[in-house]
């Protein structure tokens, strides 16, 4: 068990990856498309972390770590959307809102706390926050009419949070090419009457092909190593995985080959994204510890995006954290095999001189909160 904060000191909580969406049922029917069935526990984990001893006089900010909305797999109208425009991306935030109603209210609940703040920081699920609109939406209806950013922000500036103690939170996806998107220029303006969000291959890839071919294997998006779980489909699945490969190669070609105002693709990009494809892919841990060597300022960086938790502890007093998700998976990977549906998160304490030591923890309830993490 974590030791508990005494009065006047701050934590920080990193979740990412819970990928709600419209909530569990549309319009009486069972929605295939929501995959996050945690809400009570979620509830809880911010009550526990906004009541004593983590209540008046301490300090908590929840980074919420990008993919906690999961606008990819909102549908309007039954249809999933792959032109977004700001008025496009408001409905689905408000559908997500509704969709997950205890979750909306335990987060304006943990905001008018004293010393409570929370942040979501943008990743490859829910770029929709790029619009202006979507984050003054949210911002409002997590903190009220007259919130401020002390009590609610969204980072869309950079794809890191950086902060002065050493500490670095990226969501993860810039560093695969078939994820990356421009943070300076997220939009597509030219030719078109207003703005859309601009999709790199990776949205493209759930919203027609992963999205289409959930309702005949609803755990096509949920198993893990990919290239891994392709391998055993071919053998044990050749009809159905035929399909998905003849789907994904229609739509690589069609998007990334043929003009199209409403995309945007690069030679360079397009070479980068086939070449992760014919290579294997272990995580983000290599790109975490660039980031740990490039910048001696940093102590510890904690990503998220992978669905796989992890913590190191390097031998330069240095760390990693991968936070995981709060979806259930299935690991192919012989290390971790099997199913899961570990609630993993990330604890930042400080000392008494201020500098952060950060955990992976696993939340069980507010009778067993939580403890370190066990692989």
């Amino acid at each position: 068990m974590s030791t508990l904060p005494t009065k006047r000191h701050k934590v920080k909580i990193v979740t990412s990856d819970m990928h709600l969406s419209a909530g569990r049922f549309i319009d009486g029917v069972q929605n295939p498309h929501e995959d996050f069935y945690f809400d009570r526990e979620f509830c809880e984990f911010l009550e526990f972390f906004s009541s004593e001893p983590y209540g008046e006089g301490c300090e908590v900010e929840l980074i919420l770590n990008g993919d906690v909305f999961d606008f990819l797999n909102v549908p309007l109208q039954g249809e999933f959307q792959d032109v977004v425009t700001s008025a496009v991306a408001v409905e689905k935030l408000h559908l997500i809102f509704a969709g997950h109603p205890e979750v909306t209210r335990a987060l304006q609940a943990f905001v008018r706390k004293p010393g409570k703040r929370v942040v979501y920081n943008v990743g490859n699920h829910d770029m929709d926050f790029f619009f202006p609109a979507v984050r003054e939406e949210f911002c409002r209806v997590i903190g009220g009419e007259s919130w401020t950013p002390e009590q609610v922000w969204v980072n869309a500036e950079k794809e890191f949070l950086d902060y002065p103690e050493g500490l670095r939170i990226y969501h993860g996806n810039q560093f695969e090419a078939v994820h990356t998107t421009n943070y300076e220029q997220p939009f597509i303006t030219e030719n078109l009457p207003e703005p859309i969000l601009y999709m790199p291959w990776g949205s493209v890839y759930v919203l027609k092909i992963i999205n289409r071919l959930k309702l005949e294997r609803e755990y096509i998006d949920k198993v893990k190593p990919a290239k891994l779980f392709m391998l055993f489909s071919m053998l044990f699945d050749p009809i159905f995985t035929l399909k998905f490969i003849l789907l994904s190669s229609f739509y690589f070609i069609h998007t990334r080959f043929i003009y199209n105002p409403r995309r945007r693709a690069t030679i360079a990009n397009t070479l980068a994204i086939l070449k992760e494809e014919v290579t294997p892919f272990y995580g983000l841990e290599d790109d975490a510890r660039l980031v740990l060597d490039e910048n001696t300022s940093v102590q510890a960086v904690i990503f998220g995006h992978t669905h796989g938790p992890m913590q190191r502890f390097y031998r330069d007093g240095k760390t990693y954290i991968n936070t995981g998700t709060w979806t259930r998976m299935v690991n192919l990977d012989l290390r971790y095999l099997g199913q899961s549906n570990k609630l993993t998160f990330a604890l930042v304490e400080y000392d008494e001189q201020g500098l952060p030591r950060a955990t992976l923890e696993e939340w069980f309830g507010l009778q067993r909160p939580h403890r370190p993490f066990n692989f």
